[in-house]
């Protein structure tokens, strides 16, 4: 059962851009389908987990309740009509191709985030992460002591 986890674990994970490994409706439905007879081998009949709003049960029973806000478009879903891409702070235009504003260079990695349009450009990534400027802040306190 654990080797089951790992494995859809893996699956979602990040690295899986960069190992380009693509995912699809079907091979979560077929992980799904795995994890449902597993739990069934562990838990006949599903007896024995916590409750019937449990997420697991609810997934793997099929329970899953249509949400009114889906169907209203009330959600934070984008759609293709009213959304935008940014990248290295410049709009991209629609109808355009992204060679034409960034060039072919192919070893280029650029960050492409989506929002609705008239949304504003989204906020910037910081330089360094949170632990790196912990230890800068800390040596700097340091020297500035000495």
């Amino acid at each position: 059962m654990l080797a089951q986890a790992m494995v859809m674990k893996e699956l979602i994970h990040e690295s899986s851009v960069t190992q380009k490994r693509f995912l699809n409706k079907e091979i979560l439905m077929e992980q799904i389908d795995y994890t449902r007879g597993l739990m069934m081998m562990a838990y006949p009949g599903f007896h024995g987990l916590a409750q019937d709003w449990e997420p697991v049960c609810v997934i793997l029973e099929n329970k899953e309740e249509f949400d009114e806000k889906m169907a209203a478009g009330l959600t934070d879903d984008l759609d293709v009509a009213t959304t935008t891409l940014w990248c290295v702070s410049k709009e991209l235009q629609r109808g355009k191709h992204f060679w034409e504003q960034y060039g072919k260079n192919e070893k280029s990695k650029m960050v492409v985030k989506a929002t609705r349009i008239g949304g504003g450009a989204p906020v910037k990534e910081p330089m360094i992460d949170e632990e790196t400027h912990k230890k800068m802040l800390s040596f700097y306190h340091k020297k500035n002591e000495e």
